[in-house]
């Protein structure tokens, strides 16, 4: 997307305005699970409890941590039907992001996504929530709609940049500590400026060829900006 797009987009999230002040609090939960349990049908029949994030192996790999969003009273319900202390509701977070309770995100924003050129990737994108690589610019605006209220899967979007014989991966900003330890492929973590010489060093120590990506049409050449 054009550059002025984007702080358009970024601008107007600012704007959109809070829940009714008469809707219940929204809170964020972690909790550990099995490995082999199905984070979805976990939540599914839990009233006003929805996954908001599958962040994958956590530990010695018999289980996996999921993000849980929903009314607070909800996750105190239903944290009190757990054993004592596996749920831990966020004190800092009153946001049930990626969840349906978001629905009022995606109303808002949805002229401004109308409005907007996506383009196709000339750099390949990995879906966060599906094992899926994206190549249209209708499949990056489709991404941009269902962030508010759908989950998100850190082990779909691992698995689809392994699909691509990923050679090192750079997590820009802060992550949660072990999120990304899984990876078949080296991860660093770029959560300052002062870390892009890290990253830089990375790419070197590891022998990565970058690949050369062609500018876009109407781009300037090196060698014009050079001139």
């Amino acid at each position: 997307m054009e550059r002025q797009e984007l702080f358009t987009f970024l601008t107007r999230l600012r704007d959109v305005p809070p829940p009714p002040s008469d809707t219940p609090r929204q809170g964020v939960a972690m909790l550990r699970v099995p490995f082999d349990t199905d984070p979805v049908a976990f939540v599914a029949d839990v009233p006003d409890v929805h996954l908001s994030a599958d962040l994958g192996r956590v530990g010695t790999g018999t289980e996996r941590m999921v993000l849980l969003g929903g009314y607070r009273t909800a996750l105190e319900s239903f944290g009190a039907t757990l054993q004592p202390g596996a749920l831990h509701i966020a004190e800092e977070h009153g946001v049930a992001f990626h969840s349906p309770l978001q629905r009022h995100v995606t109303e808002f924003m949805e002229p401004t996504l109308d409005a907007m050129t996506f383009k196709d990737p000339r750099v390949p994108v990995h879906s966060c929530m599906e094992r899926k690589t994206l190549t249209t610019g209708e499949e990056i605006r489709d991404l941009f709609r269902r962030n508010p209220t759908d989950p998100v899967s850190v082990p779909h979007m691992i698995a689809g940049l392994e699909d691509a014989d990923t050679q090192l991966g750079l997590v820009l900003g802060p992550a949660a500590f072990g999120t990304f330890q899984n990876a078949g492929f080296p991860v660093v973590h770029v959560e300052s400026p002062d870390h892009v010489f890290e990253a830089m060093t990375a790419v070197y120590d590891f022998g990565i060829e970058l690949p050369v990506v062609e500018p876009a049409a109407g781009t300037p050449s090196d060698e014009a900006v050079a001139r």
